[in-house]
């Protein structure tokens, strides 16, 4: 069978040449996306946690002497692992991702049609973790970050609310700083390879 008009995406796919696609748009997925448009949106959930780092940088002076040391900048808040685990979330997923569409793009002439599932499964497992999982860990970590905008009085309230200081140093020392330039590079990267997968 030949590809159809290009401007019916569902269309092309179910009678178009790529056993991949077609099994993609017939197969129930929370995330129908492709491949690329997930990575984009994946490095979209990096920026958002990058942003961790001019956040804490612009805290009033008030809220800046609550973090240990007055400068959390340079801390390391137990919240942040929050998002650590949530980059490491995203890159682990953007990485599978990548590899499948690596996979289908040098295979897929000769893909049986239960590897294409496999590989199909393996793409929403890490759409799910990565956008649903990593991306509400990213927003509760900017959301936490965010408070100290709202003043001492907020942080000192979430302090004492919390069964245990979500902005306390902790015993691993990972800077805020270093958390967000990671997170910006990381994003950088992820959104260079979607547009380069969309592109060929």
């Amino acid at each position: 069978m030949t590809s159809t008009d290009p401007n019916d995406p569902i269309a092309d796919a179910l009678l178009g040449e790529s056993t991949y696609e077609r099994l993609r748009v017939e197969r129930y997925a929370l995330i129908k996306r492709r491949i690329p448009q997930k990575l984009v949106y994946q490095s979209g959930l990096l920026f958002a946690l990058a942003l961790v780092a001019p956040i804490v940088a612009t805290y009033p002076s008030s809220v800046q002497a609550a973090f240990p040391g007055g400068d959390p900048l340079w801390s390391s808040p137990l919240v942040l692992w929050v998002g650590v685990y949530a980059g490491s979330i995203e890159l682990g997923t953007a990485t599978c991702l990548v590899a499948v569409a690596i996979a289908r793009r040098r295979y897929e002439p000769s893909l049986s049609e239960s590897q294409v599932h496999a590989l199909l499964n393996v793409e929403d497992v890490a759409s799910m973790f990565g956008l649903a999982t990593g991306g509400f860990a990213i927003l509760i970590t900017v959301g936490f970050f965010l408070l100290g905008h709202a003043g001492v009085e907020t942080v000192t309230a979430v302090v004492e609310s919390a069964p245990r200081n979500p902005y306390g140093q902790t015993g691993v020392s990972v800077p805020v700083i270093a958390v967000g330039a990671a997170a910006a590079i990381s994003s950088c990267v992820v959104y260079a390879v979607g547009r380069y997968l969309s592109s060929r």
